[in-house]
């Protein structure tokens, strides 16, 4: 059972590789140390669970619908993702889910490789997730999907890319290099 939400941030460790795999829809079969520590559950307690245990109330569900578009098109999905321990705290991790190669018959299984976002794309991601958020409780997930599609447009990415500027010290070359791909198209 989780804690109510409180506004406590465990830091997460640099360096640390943070890992978790699901089925087809979102229970967990494997985690590694680190994710179980960040999480405060046991592995006992994550194994068969759907994700969304983790999932924290300012996360816009915009953003998981882009996540399963992705990866039910087979692509990679890259993410900044907030999620609740279980004593209510929070944490941000970079998420990048991919499909585990498997035979075709197999069932799909997604492994998420989750790294240490930086202060900057959190500062940046923060402000952008709570307008989502104000969309989604105003006019539903669709008003939070525009809002979306109109702020990655201004910038001439879409949510992946403007992800990856975050990910580096070339960010903010790559958002030039995205804004000036816009104007000359």
């Amino acid at each position: 059972m989780t804690h109510d939400i409180n506004e406590i941030e465990v830091v997460c460790e640099s360096n640390t590789v943070y890992c978790t795999c699901t089925n087809e829809v979102g229970e967990i079969s494997c985690v590694n140390e680190s994710f179980i520590k960040v999480s405060g559950y046991s592995e006992k307690e994550l194994i068969g669970q759907n994700h969304n245990i983790m999932r924290h109330p300012d996360m816009p569900q915009v953003i998981y619908h882009l996540m399963w578009e992705s990866l039910k098109s087979r692509k990679t999905f890259l993410g900044l993702i907030k999620n609740k321990t279980k004593d209510g705290s929070f944490y941000w991790l970079m998420n990048e889910i991919s499909i585990m190669p498997k035979r075709k018959s197999d069932p799909l299984t997604y492994y998420a490789y989750k790294e240490l976002p930086s202060k900057r794309a959190i500062f940046h991601i923060s402000s952008l997730y709570k307008e989502l958020l104000e969309c989604e409780a105003k006019n539903g997930i669709k008003a939070s999907a525009k809002y979306l599609d109109e702020y990655l447009s201004f910038r001439g990415v879409n949510y992946k890319e403007y992800l990856e500027t975050f990910r580096d010290a070339s960010g903010l070359f790559k958002v030039g290099y995205f804004m000036a791909r816009k104007l000359f198209k």
